[in-house]
């Protein structure tokens, strides 16, 4: 065919905005002379083109020399007839020793590292949640059943221990109060009593003793002028008068019988006389000082029974929260002040703190209880203070949880929590350890530390202190209950959220420890490759505990001495899988 004809059919010159039909390279070399080609630039610059893009291409992704030396080298392959090399058998080659040289091992970047004796901890791993700390928990219940008259706290506001919570109207407490102030009345009678009697016993015993040396009844009379000695005073003088009487009656009467101017009958009737007047002066002194001491200790025991009434009769307003000395605390904003402790000091043998708890004057001129909601002044002139109504306060610094629906007028009684408050500056872990796991727990103790995660803080972990290892196993989920305190200055610890517990406890020998590099799964099946001269690994199953940071602990499989493939472990576990599949 001629050439412009050939040309003609491929390159129509008249084909303006027609489609092009390049023709097929290998007729163009079939068929086209040295001339054809230099009358085709075109054709020739394609040509060119994609030789060179075949070169280049060649050129960049070609293995470098080493690598084409290494592929080159056959690997050998030896199986070891000695299943002792391994801890944990596999099957097959999986087992079998591989061998790679030191050329290879540069060539995949196969790195090893000796196995390490580490000191860490046992970790048991539980389930758990977060609960109040029982020490600052509380349910706020009133103390006696009346009617709310005052409502101070909110649900989430933080109050300080004694802060003001509520205030109520009870009946109970009014009787409580006025049962107080009968006792404290019936204690001033009985201290008063027992101080005139513990002074009379005194004074007679001294003028018992003054009668004994036989004292003249003027200066006694001079000594107890202004002494009290009640009515043994008379009884004792008049029986020692009549006693000195018939002492110097005797005397006279003595030496008129001795002068024979008297009978002897005479004699003896004044002598009987004064047996007589003897006998009962020495009686009545004898019964004076008893009854004396007898009245002194009735009296003191009287002074005591009184005391304990008024301190029963505290104690039962404690119990309602209400001051000792039956007086409401006053409230300054919603913080309650002036709660000093007016117990009465408990007596030390027979003395007891005589001072007045509530004298008169303070009765007349002191209400006992200011009106809640009333200025000062006006509750001092007021004489229908409320002594019915005491105060719930807050036991210790937290946060109001929960408030029943309370407002004033609305009745009570003892079974309402009408708050619900705790301190979640701390809290405490619950986890549930498993009976499997009780050899682990036997080592932890109290002061044991524990580690923990939420799903709440993913990225987070926190730490705790072991209170009590748990003692009883609970019949269904066959588990104890491991309680621990953590502290939470943050508050993102909630009670009731789930975490995954960590428990740390001292291990007896140190651990075998390698990288978590190296550690190689297949299946439920973990392993590592253990290098055992310079071109010869084994694989080896091994029982790893979970890895933490950067290492792992070993519980078995592995020795003090081993070493392991960090890097290129990989390579080694296709070659291994290799292996198995050709049936080696």
């Amino acid at each position: 065919m001629p050439l412009n004809s050939e040309l003609t059919g491929v390159y129509p010159r008249s084909a303006v905005g027609r489609r092009f039909d390049f023709p097929d390279l290998g007729e163009i070399l079939m068929t086209f002379s040295p001339m054809k080609w230099v009358r085709y630039p075109a054709a020739v610059l394609i040509l060119v083109f994609g030789v060179l893009v075949i070169g280049a291409i060649v050129f960049v992704f070609r293995p470098p020399a080493r690598a084409r030396t290494a592929e080159q080298a056959p690997l050998r392959v030896q199986v070891d007839s000695k299943p002792a090399e391994s801890e944990v058998h596999g099957k097959g080659a999986r087992n079998s020793e591989i061998l790679f040289s030191e050329e290879q091992q540069k060539v995949v970047g196969l790195r090893t590292a000796k196995v390490m004796a580490g000191t860490v901890p046992h970790v048991l791993s539980a389930p758990g949640q977060v609960a109040p700390n029982e020490s600052q928990y509380a349910y706020i219940t009133p103390r006696a059943a009346g009617v709310v008259r005052t409502v101070n706290a909110y649900v989430g506001q933080f109050v300080h221990a004694g802060d003001l919570l509520a205030t109520i109207d009870s009946p109970v407490v009014g009787e409580a109060r006025l049962e107080l102030y009968t006792r404290l009345q019936e204690l001033e009678i009985a201290r008063a009593q027992a101080d005139w009697e513990e002074m009379v016993y005194r004074n007679t015993n001294e003028l018992i003793g003054l009668l004994r040396k036989g004292e003249s009844p003027e200066v006694i009379q001079s000594r107890f002028t202004d002494r009290a000695v009640g009515d043994d005073r008379e009884r004792l003088m008049t029986a020692y008068a009549q006693y000195r009487l018939a002492i110097a009656t005797v005397e006279r009467n003595r030496e008129l019988n001795a002068q024979k101017l008297i009978t002897p009958k005479q004699f003896q009737e004044v002598t009987a006389g004064y047996e007589v007047a003897h006998a009962t002066y020495q009686s009545l002194m004898d019964q004076t000082g008893f009854e004396a001491k007898l009245a002194n200790t009735r009296a003191r025991q009287a002074k005591r029974q009184a005391e304990t009434a008024v301190r029963t009769a505290e104690e039962r307003l404690r119990i309602f929260g209400v001051k000792p000395d039956g007086t409401e605390p006053e409230g300054e904003g919603a913080k309650v002040v002036d709660t000093a402790d007016g117990t009465l000091p408990a007596p030390e043998d027979s003395k007891v703190d005589e001072s007045p708890v509530v004298t008169d004057t303070k009765v007349e001129n002191q209400v006992a209880v200011k009106s809640v909601g009333v200025s000062h002044e006006a509750g001092k002139n007021s004489r229908e203070a409320p002594v019915s109504t005491y105060s719930i306060r807050a036991p210790f610094d937290g946060t109001i949880l929960d408030r029943e629906m309370i407002v004033p007028g609305v009745a009570v009684d003892i079974t309402h929590r009408i708050f619900t408050m705790a301190n979640l500056s701390s809290v405490w872990i619950e986890a549930s350890v498993h009976e499997g796991d009780f050899d682990l727990l036997a080592s932890s103790h109290e002061g044991s530390e524990i580690r923990f995660r939420s799903p709440a803080y993913r990225d987070r972990e926190f730490e705790g202190t072991v209170i009590y290892s748990g003692d009883l196993v609970d019949e269904k989920s066959r588990s104890i209950k491991l309680l621990a305190k953590a502290m939470n200055p943050d508050r993102l610890l909630k009670p009731g959220m789930f975490v995954e517990v960590e428990i740390l406890s001292p291990r007896k020998k140190a651990a075998v420890q390698i990288p978590a590099s190296a550690l190689l799964d297949e299946g439920n099946r973990t392993f590592v490759f253990v290098k055992t001269s310079a071109d010869r690994f084994v694989r080896r199953e091994v029982d790893a505990e979970p890895p933490r940071g950067d290492l792992v602990t070993i519980r078995r499989g592995l020795a003090m001495g081993d070493e392991v493939v960090i890097a290129g472990e990989y390579k080694l576990k296709a070659l291994s899988v290799q292996l198995a599949s050709a049936g080696h």
